[in-house]
């Protein structure tokens, strides 16, 4: 059922639906470079955009918890994951190796201050709305900082790191098999 104005039609038997919203306020201080056409600002403006037009008193908001080390390693290669704590601006050019085993430091996947804790907090807001879900807390679970779909088991690959989609969906699968 369709009504205008309205973004979140009722549900099936007419009450409203619960809608949670994740968002890390420091999600818009990683930066991928300057020729980097990846912008993680863009959800903090976007959370500007959605406070301004009062949309954020339609839905509960929270700030994630970042993704356990445990979280990530059930998708993601030990080694890879170890290698995204470890590795930093400053020591990339001690681990070239890996680092093109891990198809990091290339244009779209570069290596930036607080890659790790980036990671953990997007990865940790698709988690946390997959819990939500499973727990019945909410009907609908938006995290704007994830959909980083494209990364590999044992690698980065077009602009994601870690991906939040399959660590979102084991979680779902924990409950609905």
């Amino acid at each position: 059922m369709y009504t205008a104005g309205n973004s979140w039609p009722s549900g099936p038997d007419g009450s409203k639906r619960k809608v949670c919203y994740f968002h890390d306020p420091d999600i818009g201080n990683y930066y991928y470079g300057i020729a980097n056409p990846m912008r993680p600002y863009r959800t903090a403006m976007t959370f500007s955009l959605l406070k301004n037009y009062d949309v954020l008193q339609h839905m509960q908001v929270f700030k994630p918890v970042p993704a356990r080390e445990t979280d990530l390693h059930s998708f993601h290669a030990d080694d890879y994951v170890d290698f995204l704590k470890r590795v930093t601006p400053e020591n990339q050019k001690e681990h070239l190796l890996q680092l093109k085993r891990f198809n990091l430091g290339a244009f779209d996947c570069p290596v930036f201050d607080g890659l790790y804790s980036y990671c953990r907090s997007y990865a940790g807001g698709s988690i946390s709305g997959a819990v939500r879900l499973n727990n019945g807390l909410s009907d609908i679970a938006v995290n704007w900082a994830g959909g980083l779909h494209h990364a590999k088991k044992c690698g980065a690959s077009g602009f994601c790191y870690v991906n939040d989609i399959v660590l979102a969906i084991l979680e779902l699968l924990a409950n609905h098999q």
